[in-house]
């Protein structure tokens, strides 16, 4: 058993004065998220996207609005991090030797920066100001590894799937688009969560790709000031996910074996059985190895590589 609570703020999108100002309301949230047992906070996306600063009349570009020392820059949200001992995403538009980048660096409870997701599809108005698509390593987190998306990013499914089969569990999606059922597909597809940030209706979702928890400025309570746009949700990262084929005729005697060590939710409609451990002396992986069994993503990889076999 394996569970971490992430937070998900669905940071107002409206015109601030400054940026101080913006990172002043993104400092109450994360301290008001520590405090409801987060360990890890997710923001929007281009946090330095304000418009503000009294001049009305100019739209900053990208490149007069990226950051060119954002740690610095950002040092408030940091050191909220720290006091609060949680991690955060730190997304923003940046000057990175010599690059224009849409990315978020993922800094944890001391302040350390642990890695960085640049947006892998800019779009053509990104492209246009000089933005360089990336390609970035999985993060490593307090023993999980995580992946990422940036807004359009998530209009293409082979963003997800690479770095899940480089061995994602989780996806981090600051985004000032909504995603719709491209990601509940995403998750599923992949069997791994993701936790949206996204001003309108942030989204926490699950590996079968059910919303676990949801809300932003979309909604009028909150609009009219009651209620507050962090969202919440606890995922337990021992689990698998197993397709029927193959494991279903394991699933009575692997629950007669451990009882309530192992919680088993069978989802009709795809056909999947979600396996979770309970309990801290017991590992999936043990219970993988004892019934033989095959989890979703590589059961189908499987058949995927003797596909033109298959077919012929």
């Amino acid at each position: 058993m394996n569970v971490i609570t992430f937070a998900s703020i669905a940071l107002n999108n409206k015109d601030y004065p400054t940026f101080a100002a913006k990172l002043e309301e993104a400092v109450r949230w994360v301290d008001f998220a520590a405090r409801q047992g987060a360990r890890l906070v997710v923001l929007p996306e281009s946090l330095n996207l304000y418009f503000g600063d009294g001049d009305v009349d100019h739209m900053p570009s990208l490149a007069e609005a990226a950051l060119d020392d954002w740690q610095l820059q950002t040092r408030p949200l940091i050191e909220s991090a720290i006091r609060n001992q949680v991690a955060i995403t730190v997304p923003v538009i940046a000057h990175k030797e010599g690059r224009l980048l849409n990315c978020f660096y993922l800094v944890d409870k001391n302040g350390n920066v642990l890695g960085r997701y640049d947006k892998q599809c800019p779009t053509h108005e990104e492209l246009d100001a000089g933005m360089v698509p990336g390609n970035s390593p999985l993060i490593e987190w307090e023993g999980i590894k995580i992946g990422g998306a940036i807004c359009f990013d998530c209009y293409f499914p082979e963003v997800f799937s690479r770095q899940a089969d480089a061995g994602a569990q989780i996806f981090l999606m600051p985004s000032l688009t909504p995603g719709g059922d491209h990601l509940n597909y995403a998750a599923l597809k992949n069997s791994t969560p993701i936790v949206l940030a996204y001003p309108a209706y942030s989204r926490i979702i699950d590996l079968d790709g059910r919303e676990l928890a949801g809300g932003g400025y979309r909604n009028e309570t909150l609009r009219f000031g009651f209620g507050s746009p962090v969202i919440l949700a606890s995922i337990n990262f021992d689990r698998v996910v197993l397709y029927a084929n193959h494991n279903q005729e394991k699933i009575v005697e692997m629950q007669q074996t451990y009882g309530a060590k192992i919680a088993v939710r069978f989802d009709q409609p795809n056909c999947l059985f979600i396996v979770e451990s309970r309990s801290p002396d017991l590992t999936m992986q043990e219970v993988i190895k004892r019934f033989n069994l095959i989890d979703q993503r590589r059961y189908f990889n499987q058949y995927a590589c003797r596909k033109e076999s298959i077919c012929k």
